[in-house]
């Protein structure tokens, strides 16, 4: 039975489950990737996911790899940022009857979503997968200084043409003699 690239048919998966191998060579996931990236950079990566399906959920686990291009947030300089991620997602049916009243969250409800109809969109969870593991502040290195906000020289490959400030409530102790 053929399916489109990342959409299961959660009916079609064995009892004994299946394992998918998604490429960056899959239109879905290079648009997942292109998302990422953002512009008109290239992102490479690949995925291996795993789907068991049980009576009352859908339980998702497996590897996430990505080189996203990104531009440094201090330095703005073009970098490529490797990530690796392991998958868990728990995606439970939808039920006819529902809870109407508040419930606490615990961290084990964190890896859970609602599944709503009969089919699953892999593409949607990789794309939360791979924005998950992506740093907030994308930095080339920890050590970055960034760009100097006087001269606009690039800190990391050269120098501050920048004279110092001297804050005039100092100018006072320029006068100041000191005893031998």
């Amino acid at each position: 039975m053929a399916r489109e690239p990342l959409k299961v048919e959660i009916d079609g998966i064995p009892e004994s489950g299946i394992t998918l191998d998604v490429g960056d060579g899959d239109a879905r996931f290079a648009a997942v990737l292109a998302e990422a990236a953002g512009g008109d950079r290239k992102a490479t990566g690949a995925a291996r996911l795993t789907l068991e399906r049980w009576p009352e959920r859908v339980d998702v686990t497996g590897t996430l790899t990505a080189s996203v291009p990104l531009s440094c947030v201090r330095c703005l300089e073009p970098f490529v940022q490797t990530v690796v991620r392991e998958v868990t997602q728990i995606l439970l049916r939808q039920t006819e009857e529902r809870d109407d009243e508040e419930t606490e969250l615990t961290a084990a409800d964190l890896d859970r979503t609602e599944l709503a109809g009969d089919k699953l969109d892999l593409a949607e969870l990789l794309h939360e997968e791979l924005q998950l593991a992506l740093p907030v502040k994308p930095l080339c290195s920890p050590d970055c200084k960034g760009i100097c906000p006087g001269c606009g020289a690039e800190l990391n490959s050269e120098e501050c043409t920048c004279e110092p400030e001297v804050d005039p409530r100092w100018e006072v102790l320029k006068g100041l003699k000191l005893g031998d």
